[in-house]
């Protein structure tokens, strides 16, 4: 789990960073982000991605990924979205799959 001071986690936060935020997006995920100063960042797994085990599921390996990644991005807000077709991955595509995301929306240096 992330520590508190870095989660985004109430409904108007999402809201706000789909209407006003950048996108970048893969075949298997997105991200919607907004530079700031702080560093919040949520996760949305649409319910077409498998049954509730299999979404709880790739959240943790999703903030498990973000924790490690966590001192090397810059402060935003972001919301990690998984497609369909993710509920397939393994921990290491995703994690390929987060880090490409974050590289292309310039949040950790190359």
């Amino acid at each position: 789990m992330l520590s508190k001071p870095y989660r985004l986690t109430k409904r108007g936060s999402f809201t706000f960073l789909y209407n006003k935020g950048e996108r970048k997006s893969t075949s298997l995920a997105g991200l919607v982000f907004l530079c700031g100063k702080v560093k919040k960042i949520g996760f949305s797994v649409p319910n077409k991605v498998g049954k509730a085990v299999v979404r709880n599921r790739l959240k943790r390996q999703m903030r498990a990924i973000v924790r490690e990644y966590l001192p090397r991005i810059r402060p935003a807000q972001a919301v990690f979205t998984l497609k369909p077709e993710s509920d397939k991955l393994s921990y290491g595509e995703l994690k390929k799959t987060v880090e490409n995301l974050l590289r292309r929306a310039k949040l950790i240096d190359a």
